[in-house]
């Protein structure tokens, strides 16, 4: 009789990470459903409603030669990537590490590590996502005539940095919160506010100035401008540099925040 080998050897940290990403793709296909109105039919509601809607009421020279269609399109490109985060990084985190969820625990009860469960997450959430969802809408917004060129197509990667600079703050806080009944705050006091006031459905120099210092730190409205330079051929607010490198510190920064928490609640 053959014996038969298991290979019972720790995996390589990106083996790990490609683990709990199909982890994350596996639950994805049970949920798919519920995130089609939300990541897809709102934003092409918003664009009909808002963007042709109230666009007809909206002089160009006040975008600077933009219709109101052209200016919101790349927005809500990015705006998507944001609201898929708030359905990916903050019950489903905060769920992981309960009863009532609990895939971090079993993920835990295997080889992978703490950093292995949060780079896999990060993943589903920051490439997966974006470049699915992401890539829709933005397909569909262009049926409604409001690129300028080919260089749209950038305006996806766009909303995948916005992804990448947002992503692992929330799942700092989702699993920094002991109580789910806190778990609504990062959607009134995060999620919502940057998709609101990010530069998405109006200029950001229209907001009083003492607030427009809180549009400047918001990864959407970096992202926003990004994508904006990509579908309007407009110049954004900085060079693109600036607002790539703005974003790469953020997603950098929250990673080791985000790693801090998953390995304080998960070492064991």
């Amino acid at each position: 009789m053959t014996a038969v080998l298991v290979d019972r050897s720790a995996p390589t940290p990106a083996k790990a990470a490609w683990r709990a990403f199909n982890l994350q793709l596996a639950l994805f296909r049970h949920v798919w459903h519920g995130t089609v109105f939300t990541s897809v039919l709102l934003p092409i509601l918003y664009m009909v409603s808002i963007g042709i809607g109230v666009g007809a009421y909206i002089d160009p020279a006040s975008l600077g030669g933009l219709d109101y269609a052209e200016f919101i399109a790349p927005g809500l490109i990015c705006s998507v990537a944001v609201m898929m985060l708030g359905n990916d990084m903050v019950f489903p985190v905060f769920g992981g590490y309960q009863d009532w969820g609990g895939h971090y625990l079993a993920q835990r009860a295997t080889p992978l590590r703490p950093v292995d469960i949060l780079n896999g997450h990060l993943g589903y959430a920051v490439v997966f996502r974006p470049f699915t969802n992401c890539t829709v809408v933005a397909i569909v917004l262009g049926f409604f005539g409001v690129y300028a060129s080919w260089w749209a197509a950038f305006a996806v990667i766009a909303a995948a940095l916005t992804s990448a600079a947002l992503a692992p703050w929330l799942h700092f806080w989702a699993s920094s919160i002991k109580n789910d009944a806190n778990l609504n705050m990062i959607f009134r006091f995060a999620v919502m506010p940057i998709s609101l006031f990010s530069g998405v459905f109006f200029p950001a120099s229209e907001m009083p100035g003492f607030l427009q210092p809180l549009i400047w730190v918001s990864p959407l409205w970096h992202g926003t401008e990004l994508a904006r330079a990509a579908t309007a051929n407009v110049a954004p607010a900085l060079p693109p540099a600036a607002h790539i490198a703005y974003l790469a510190v953020l997603a950098v920064a929250g990673w080791f925040a985000a790693r801090h928490a998953v390995q304080r609640r998960l070492n064991f």
